[in-house]
């Protein structure tokens, strides 16, 4: 598919990234400016990550809100998108995760699936 890099509006062909490689390039070395700095320093600010790393502050932010850093500054606070409650990392809180996933329903269905597997088994040894 040939679309404009989202970034730098150059042409290139690709299906499902919205950044031309140069661009994606571009963006992962910054993430890993960004998460090896926090990992050095844990008890850092965001104007400090900035500062220090040389990335500008909407693409830190972006990385944060990506979910993509698992050590996040000090003096950011995460929200859960759906029910608003404080998060340590990520988009969406465990609970919500759960409900959207539906997790608890395919354990259920599961496990009722095995118990019938079993009656049946049951039975048909019972008649041999």
């Amino acid at each position: 598919m040939l679309r404009n890099c989202a970034d730098c509006n150059q042409v290139y062909v690709h299906a499902v990234n919205k950044l031309c490689p140069d661009c994606t390039k571009k963006r992962n070395e910054q993430f890993t400016k960004v998460k090896e700095y926090l990992r050095q320093h844990p008890m850092a600010k965001i104007h400090e990550v900035v500062s220090e790393t040389g990335v500008e502050l909407e693409r830190v932010r972006e990385f944060i809100d990506e979910g993509r850093l698992r050590i996040v500054p000090i003096d950011v606070t995460l929200h859960c998108q759906i029910c608003g409650v404080v998060i340590p990392s990520g988009r969406i809180c465990s609970q919500c995760e759960l409900e959207l996933t539906g997790t608890e329903e395919a354990e259920q269905h599961d496990q009722k699936a095995k118990m019938h597997l079993l009656e049946f088994w049951e039975k048909q040894n019972r008649k041999k």
